[in-house]
């Protein structure tokens, strides 16, 4: 259990600087979430509880980070990491079309929870912020999967060979 806390905190680690340092390419000067793909992927290799716990940690470190309304991306990444973590073992097969396809949903949906925040909390449109942010968004970080799901699947698959082989499970 420690090796894989202390492995996925390196890939956030990572992401986390691809994230909020590193941004490879910006639109409206929005960039990617390698950190929702990040926990989307977790969530889909691991159960419900590590996907939500690795969600609040990526978006509370996202939230310190960006000038977003405080708590709105933990928020999100957590319900995000539950709820994948649920649906997983009961409908979607683990698999990289899985990924893009979950990647996509739960960042529209994260759009969507920042948008009302915004709107709410500021005297920004929700159309403009639609437009600005969500769109960009969108189109941005679900290609990330490119890049988050083999990490993570093959550190899952390490970390269950290791735990099987130790009689840890």
């Amino acid at each position: 259990m420690r090796k894989r806390i202390i492995g996925y905190s390196l890939v956030f680690i990572l992401f986390f600087i691809a994230d909020a340092v590193f941004v490879p390419f910006r639109l409206f000067g929005v960039g990617p979430s390698f950190l929702l793909s990040a926990t989307v992927c977790i969530a889909m290799v691991e159960k419900e509880r590590f996907g939500a716990i690795y969600g609040l940690v990526f978006g509370l470190f996202l939230d310190f980070a960006s000038a977003a309304v405080f708590g709105v991306n933990a928020l999100s990444f957590m319900i995000i990491g539950f709820i994948i973590g649920i649906t997983v073992y009961q409908k979607i097969a683990v698999s990289f079309v899985g990924a893009f396809f979950l990647t996509s949903v739960s960042t529209v949906v994260s759009c969507c929870i920042i948008a009302c925040a915004y709107t709410f909390f500021t005297s920004a449109s929700i159309a403009d912020v639609f437009l600005y942010i969500c769109i960009p968004k969108i189109i941005l970080t679900v290609p990330t999967v490119i890049v988050t799901y083999p990490i993570i699947k093959f550190m899952g698959k390490r970390f269950a060979l290791h735990e099987e082989r130790e009689g840890i499970w």
